[in-house]
């Protein structure tokens, strides 16, 4: 929880995640039992991860609803002030092509590092 610190707005709340483990800084969504599993590229997803959960276990995540700056996953280079989109397998990206605007890149990032997005609340 020390990362949170730095993150203003965060208030985590407690999620399951399903049969696959899940890292810090990916969208997830909520399933009908109660599990969440990383987001598809066209679904903005329920929350980010926050810390490292495994399988079928319980972890801290951010709701996506919250408007908060968060530690998010880049499937791509990302600079400050890029849109944020949602990308495959519960990641974040720049480019919209079947995507979802999430928010806006406050911190670059490489390929396959955290960045870190502030999530735009919708109305």
């Amino acid at each position: 929880m020390a990362d949170l610190a730095t993150h203003i707005g965060i208030v985590p709340m407690t999620v399951l995640a399903s049969t696959s483990a899940i890292s810090r800084g990916y969208r997830v969504t909520l399933a009908s039992d109660s599990t969440v599993s990383v987001s598809a590229i066209g679904v903005r997803g329920d929350f980010v991860v926050t810390n490292d959960i495994a399988a079928s276990s319980y972890g801290a995540a951010c709701p996506m609803q919250a408007g908060a700056k968060v530690d998010a996953f880049a499937s791509e280079a990302v600079s400050v002030g890029d849109a944020a989109y949602s990308a495959a397998s519960g990641a974040f990206s720049k480019t919209s092509t079947n995507a979802i605007l999430v928010g806006k890149w406050v911190q670059a990032a490489s390929a396959n590092t955290l960045g870190t997005v502030l999530i735009e609340t919708v109305a």
